[in-house]
């Protein structure tokens, strides 16, 4: 359930208590990476001249190590650092806008965005200003929307819907790229979205706070809204068919199981540390040992996760095999931090009918291209799986299955946290009407 509740909104972003901790958690990483940098040049020089003394290898492989590789992680935390002050400052002088945005493909650095503000519909060209394995947070898909705090003229932050991963960005410098990037962000349909819903927070009583209208007819109007015209009904890559290959044949499986990077890991590091034990072991040469344990490292990592995870991708591919589907209504909303929500209603019934379940699945394209072969926003579909105390069912749309994310819940509209969870995904707030939600 997101953090936000509909009713006022918010002063600043750290009003937010997902952002509060993000902010804090890009701080200590900054200075982790920093004083492990420090420490790194300092103990390499240290150690190395009494390791070479005293020949151990080991321990001058080591030294050399941290030599060579603390002045880089220093760098990056320095840099990080850099960046955690920035991010502070403006999350503590600016609120959150939900703004409709783009990704603009760099040919080259780092990626670029364009964001329309909702209040005067203003196109702001920004450039992210963060590590390449955090560019994935400035992609706006599959929901369209990321949030902004700042000032177009200086930069700030942005984050995906839920304020939980903050990125720093600042204005794209070129007057002739920040031109060309608005233009191709008008091609890709930017000023044709409808605007997104705005993050507020809960300091109302549940006396003073209104429902939104959860019924079949305002939630599929919704989904319609969302939909974007020359995404969806795209084909997708032709895949196998899952109800007659192995699970790990099936490209959204396989990357779920963490068993792709613990073998590339694994292997890697058994070549290299085979290289050394038959090249390198006698020459008293450990530099290679140590390039291979830390591969091994995120091996051993991969492969606990791997553990946990493979049992769960068997019984998903299980549930999508069973044999006795079970039809139900559904509406596909963009869910946060890049997933789709199916609400799911009962197969008969009328627009007045109330969600009985929800279930967050992954887009069905490939991660470049998530929104390629987007169903319907509204349809009927099939639930395969098994119905005990914990369903396991995997979603069925038009011959191809959406996998789950999370567990199938049933909803509990009594629940003000829940009613409220549906609101923020339409953004429609409503005002309470007698006799309860419709």
């Amino acid at each position: 359930m997101p953090d936000t509740r509909p009713g006022t909104h918010m002063t600043t972003a750290l009003a937010l208590p997902a952002t509060t901790r993000a902010a804090a958690d890009h701080r200590r990483r900054a200075w982790y990476w920093l004083s492990t940098g420090i420490t790194a040049a300092v103990v390499g020089p240290a150690v190395g001249p009494g390791a070479d003394e005293a020949g151990i290898g080991w321990l001058r492989a080591l030294a050399l190590f941290c030599l060579g590789c603390g002045p880089v992680a220093g760098a990056v935390g320095a840099a990080a650092l850099v960046n955690s002050r920035h991010i502070g400052r403006a999350v503590a002088a600016h609120a959150w806008t939900a703004c409709s945005a783009v990704a603009v493909p760099p040919s080259q650095g780092p990626p670029r965005v364009v964001l329309r503000h909702p209040a005067d519909g203003s196109l702001i060209p920004l450039t992210v200003c963060t590590v390449a394995p955090r560019y994935h947070l400035a992609n706006p898909e599959p929901r369209g929307v990321l949030w902004w705090a700042g000032d177009p003229r200086t930069g700030g932050v942005i984050a995906p819907p839920g304020g939980k991963r903050l990125v720093r960005v600042r204005p794209t410098r070129s007057e002739h790229v920040r031109r060309r990037d608005a233009e191709a962000a008008v091609r890709h349909g930017l000023l044709d979205r409808p605007a997104p819903p705005q993050p507020q927070l809960a300091v109302l009583g549940p006396a003073d706070q209104a429902d939104p209208d959860l019924s079949y007819a305002s939630l599929a109007e919704a989904a319609r809204r969302f939909s974007r015209p020359g995404t969806d009904g795209r084909p997708a890559r032709e895949g196998p068919d899952v109800r007659s290959v192995p699970w790990w044949r099936v490209r959204v499986l396989l990357e779920i199981s963490q068993v792709r990077p613990a073998a590339v890991n694994a292997v890697f590091a058994a070549v290299v540390l085979l290289l050394w034990w038959l090249w390198a072991k006698d020459l008293q040469n450990h530099i290679p040992l140590l390039a291979g344990i830390l591969p091994a490292g995120y091996a051993l990592r991969a492969g606990r996760l791997a553990l946990r995870a493979v049992p769960v991708v068997k019984a998903l591919h299980r549930a999508a095999r069973a044999p006795a589907p079970v039809p139900k209504r559904y509406v596909l909303l963009p869910g946060f931090d890049y997933g789709l929500v199916l609400v799911l209603f009962p197969a008969h019934g009328g627009p007045e009918a109330l969600p009985e379940a929800s279930l967050e699945v992954n887009p069905p394209g490939a991660p470049k291209r998530p929104l390629q072969g987007m169903p319907p926003p509204v349809g009927t579909l099939e639930l395969r799986g098994w119905w005990g105390t914990a369903p396991t069912v995997v979603p069925w749309i038009d011959g191809s299955p959406l996998w789950p994310r999370y567990p199938y819940e049933r909803v509990n509209l009594d629940d003000q946290r829940e009613r409220d969870y549906f609101g923020a995904l339409t953004g429609r707030d409503q005002p309470r009407r007698a006799g309860g939600i419709r």
